[in-house]
């Protein structure tokens, strides 16, 4: 059976391209998924959490998606993503210093319902990041 072939891309940059993988896992908005060769087509929203892929020649490799979209189409899989990190691009120190402002913000006793929900999701972001740099994060 063929591999796939996988393209992450974001608003800035492309950061995989067409890259040769044995299987990519990502969360989409209705769970985790794992796409082999061979997966049927589909279109999906990204959650905000953690991906990874394996190359056919290497080891798996991961990094943190904020939210965005996949197509899997004939084995081959592209992600569009607002925001990508790959684990080696983490800057651990400022995903800590997003998760303490964050923090302080859901503990503001003014904090309108908008706001509420942006720094939930400014939380759980910096968790991610921080799980997938000290490589705590486990699909």
């Amino acid at each position: 059976m063929a591999d796939l072939k996988l393209s992450v891309l974001s608003p800035d940059r492309r950061v995989i391209n067409e890259v040769t993988a044995a299987e990519v896992t990502l969360t989409t908005s209705e769970g985790q998924i794992q796409i082999l060769p061979g997966h049927a087509p589909m279109v999906s929203t990204l959650d905000a959490g953690g991906f990874r892929y394996t190359p056919t020649q290497g080891d798996r490799i991961t990094g943190a998606i904020s939210w965005g979209f996949v197509e899997v189409y004939q084995n081959l899989v592209t992600v569009s993503a607002q925001t990508v990190e790959m684990r080696d691009e983490i800057n651990l120190d400022r995903a800590k210093a997003a998760q303490k402002k964050a923090e302080e913000m859901l503990n503001s006793p003014n904090i309108d319902e908008s706001s509420f929900r942006k720094y939930q999701l400014k939380l759980q972001r910096s968790l991610i990041r921080q799980q997938i740099a000290n490589k705590d994060f486990s699909f």
